[in-house]
């Protein structure tokens, strides 16, 4: 009899023979493709990716695991068989169980920044008919801390999968040391939210896996006091906690995730500003301060827990008079506001006090009217003086 393994379920009709790789796939280097020797010449045609899903309905957890499945249909002329396929999934994500027939490693970011990835490439032995659907076995993955916004993505590989893609550094490649991982025949129809949507690359799909986490980003304000005429540092910050986010939202990393909006008191003069914050001007004008997460490629730079960013500005007390309040605050859309964790921290005043006594206005207004005091007393002295010598 033949037979697949399908989620811990014998399913007839699809022969596989996958066993350990062999000993030159085994000797792999870094770096370099392995071939799979194959029947026919099905070697130029693909598998069309038709499945992928996430089982469960909640969102996934920090600690938790959940299996992900996927399927492909074979809509070429040829029987195929021996195929690598490659597993991909974001770097807060891991693999629970690693199958002796997969090769594992993760992927070196051209920026610490960035996000990476880990990868499964597995070699499987299994023949398929033109025409014939076939699915993966689940493949359990695990939540790692800070996850949020996740992707997994599976393709077909062919026969040939190289692992050096130009200017990728992976790194701890190694063997799984656990069972195989299995295709077998598909046993009923794909549900119709696990079906894939045609795309360029119909060998190869993407999923997004939404985790239940949370994050925050906290602004820091500052009080000033000193003279008028004085100048003085407004140490202000942004700090981000918790899960992952993409710190930037569109493929040409050009719109932040997030701002932040810089209000100064009236009354002060802004001397010197920081690089990322520009001056915005409106009938009270405000400066509008970013992040430094851009890269020079499509990776996503991501903030992660603990990132800091200052925003120094230098200020100059004017008009004493005029030191009404200022703040610092989160500037998003709606829909990043609403996710943040603590709107209390969310905003912080900026306040500045003039000291040190009254300031020079008043000081040279009562001098104005102790000289005219002054010059009251001595004329009526000398009057009453010529009163009496007359």
């Amino acid at each position: 009899m033949t037979g697949a393994v399908l989620g811990g379920v014998l399913v007839s009709g699809v022969p596989v023979t996958s066993g350990p790789p062999s000993a030159d796939v085994r000797a792999l280097s870094a770096g370099s493709g392995h071939v799979l020797r194959e029947e026919g010449r099905g070697h130029d045609e693909w598998l069309t990716i038709d499945r992928l899903e996430r089982d469960g309905g909640d969102l996934p957890r920090e600690g938790t695991t959940f299996e992900v499945r996927a399927g492909f249909e074979h809509k070429g002329e040829r029987v195929m068989r021996k195929r690598a396929f490659s597993i991909s999934v974001s770097e807060r994500l891991s693999f629970a169980t690693e199958y002796s027939n997969c090769e594992y490693g993760e992927d070196v970011p051209t920026s610490p920044v960035n996000r990476s990835f880990r990868k499964a490439v597995c070699w499987i032995d299994a023949r398929i008919e033109p025409g014939e659907s076939v699915d993966l076995a689940p493949i359990p993955l695990k939540v790692d801390r800070w996850a949020n916004d996740e992707t997994v993505s599976v393709a077909d590989a062919g026969v040939r999968e190289q692992w050096a893609a130009s200017g990728v550094v992976w790194r701890n490649r190694h063997w799984g040391r656990g069972g195989k991982l299995t295709l077998a025949k598909r046993a009923g129809d794909v549900p119709p939210a696990a079906r894939v949507k045609a795309a360029v690359d119909m060998s190869s799909g993407g999923l997004d896996v939404n985790v239940d986490s949370s994050w925050d980003i906290e602004v820091t304000g500052a009080a000033l006091n000193g003279r008028r005429g004085e100048a003085d540092t407004a140490d202000l910050a942004m700090d981000f906690h918790g899960a992952d986010v993409q710190a930037q939202r569109d493929p040409e990393n050009s719109v932040p995730f997030a701002r932040v909006r810089v209000q100064f008191p009236r009354g002060v003069t802004v001397l010197r500003s920081p690089k990322q914050c520009g001056n915005r001007v409106t009938k009270r004008p405000y400066y509008q301060c970013e992040y430094n997460l851009y890269t020079n490629s499509y990776d996503a730079p991501m903030l992660r827990d603990g990132y800091h960013e200052a925003f120094p500005f230098r200020l100059r007390i004017d008009d004493p008079s005029e030191l009404t309040g200022g703040s610092i605050s989160l500037d998003a859309p709606p829909e990043v506001l609403q996710d943040d964790a603590d709107h209390a921290n969310s905003t912080a005043r900026i306040t500045v006090e003039a000291v040190g006594g009254p300031d020079r206005t008043a000081w040279i207004v009562a001098a104005g009217a102790g000289t005219l005091a002054l010059t009251g007393i001595l004329a009526a002295v000398l009057l009453r003086a010529r009163r009496r010598a007359d």
